[in-house]
């Protein structure tokens, strides 16, 4: 779960802590991966393809949201984002023939159990890991690229970025769906793990828990994102194991675990707002790039 999470937590960076896309809708992008995989494996598609297939519808919801919003300032396109987000969450669960409306997808198969028997828990952990691994890498080269360097450059001074000549609209969209096809392939991966989904899975707190592992890990910097992912990830499942041992009410339990999580989220945001691993300055000098504190 942490490196599922993790996935989707590394795209948020990539929109929000390097470009300054201010998205609150990246649940979205997770469902979007989820049922169209679930789906298409389900009919009998390949699980490779169907992730892929997640993937490339995510992007194009990316870009739709993308559109509308080029115009728009950052607490306007979070508006956006969230309504878009919502409005996709609300239609499923009211359209039961595209997906069992609110009761959800249940028995998803778990692509390749059959070959791997008691040791598919390792199996789907290898998988993920090596999808994780691979998404930081991706996602770092496109960092230290010159790509990246405008996209920094857009978070910290949109209007120089323009009067340089750079096109403002198609950086963010380009960042955009790349931060929305990263989060389908973590959508995607949670959906053949939990074998269960719903509207209700996808609901904006996903969205919330997302930003907090960013927020504390260390907006900007991907490495303060993956220990973001762990801690509030393990605080996040821990905290139900309070109810075996303070014979608590299963509401309130939960009610406590997101309380925590708030309280965690408003703490570093007031004491320390880099986060636990602040994201390092990138001084361009002659053509090359060089990371200082």
């Amino acid at each position: 779960m942490t490196g599922i999470f993790a996935i989707v937590a590394l795209s948020l960076n990539f929109q929000v802590g390097l470009t300054g896309l201010s998205n609150f809708g990246q649940a979205a992008f997770m469902m979007v991966g989820a049922y169209t995989s679930a789906m298409m494996y389900m009919a009998g598609v390949p699980f490779v393809f169907g992730v892929l297939a997640g993937m490339v519808i995510s992007s194009i919801f990316a870009l739709i949201i993308a559109l509308p919003s080029h115009n728009l300032r950052a607490d306007y396109w979070a508006i956006v984002s969230i309504a878009a987000a919502e409005s996709l969450r609300l239609f499923v669960n009211n359209e039961k023939w595209l997906a069992e409306g609110p009761f959800g997808i249940r028995g998803i198969p778990r692509p390749l159990s059959s070959l791997f028997g008691d040791s598919y828990t390792l199996f789907y952990l290898a998988l993920v890991a090596a999808c994780l691994a691979v998404v930081y890498l991706a996602l770092e080269r496109l960092n230290h690229s010159p790509f990246g360097r405008v996209l920094r450059g857009l978070r910290e001074a949109e209007d120089l970025m323009e009067a340089l000549g750079k096109d403002v609209f198609r950086f963010k969209a380009v960042a955009m769906i790349i931060g929305g096809l990263v989060a389908a392939l973590g959508g995607s991966l949670y959906a053949h793990y939990i074998t269960f989904i719903s509207p209700a899975t996808f609901a904006p707190d996903v969205t919330f828990l997302i930003w907090t592992m960013m927020i504390v890990g260390g907006s900007g910097n991907a490495k303060g994102v993956l220990v973001g992912s762990l801690m509030i990830t393990l605080l996040n499942t821990s905290t139900r194991l309070l109810k075996d041992y303070l014979y608590l009410p299963t509401s309130l339990v939960a009610a406590l675990r997101t309380l925590s999580i708030g309280v965690l989220t408003i703490g570093f945001v007031v004491a320390r707002p880099q986060g636990i691993l602040p994201e390092r300055k990138h001084v361009v000098s002659y053509g090359t790039e060089e990371g200082g504190s």
